[in-house]
């Protein structure tokens, strides 16, 4: 027999879940299927917007920050109905931790147009607009000069 050590086997990959245990590759799994159901809801369904408001509610609380995120990552779709449903859905979010992801992708260069567009689309329906900003950075000059 060889000598060896008692290691398991490991594979060399370089895939963004390496380091991930199982319960949480199930739990992405969740979230990523979550929002397609989402999706799905928003584009071919007759709920109504209380209740899809509500469902977004309830992934929020479960999956936390992550959730807002992924829909964030979702803007980068090509299909343009999934990425106008995903517009639909962070305007009905409105979580405020999406803005700086969202002003992210609106400056990236490198993405295509329709998913800047998109973008900047879900930051207006949540009220974050140039005014937006001056009135923001007046208030953060004003609050240090006192």
């Amino acid at each position: 027999m060889e000598n060896g050590d008692g290691r398991p086997f490991q594979q060399e990959n370089d895939n963004a879940t390496d380091g991930w245990n199982v319960l949480e590759l199930e739990s992405h799994i969740q979230l990523r299927n979550k929002i397609s159901e989402l999706i799905n809801l928003t584009n071919n369904s007759m709920l109504s917007t209380s209740d899809l408001r509500g469902q977004l509610e309830t992934c929020k609380q479960h999956f936390g920050r992550s959730f807002s995120r992924q829909l964030v990552r979702a803007l980068q779709h090509e299909d343009e109905i999934i990425r106008e449903a995903v517009v639909w859905l962070l305007t009905q979010l409105d979580e405020r931790d999406t803005i700086p992801l969202l002003q992210k992708l609106t400056q990236q260069e490198e993405l295509p147009q329709p998913i800047r567009l998109s973008a900047a689309l879900a930051l207006a329906g949540m009220g974050v607009t140039a005014e937006y900003y001056t009135v923001r950075t007046n208030r953060k000059s004003q609050i240090r000069a006192i």
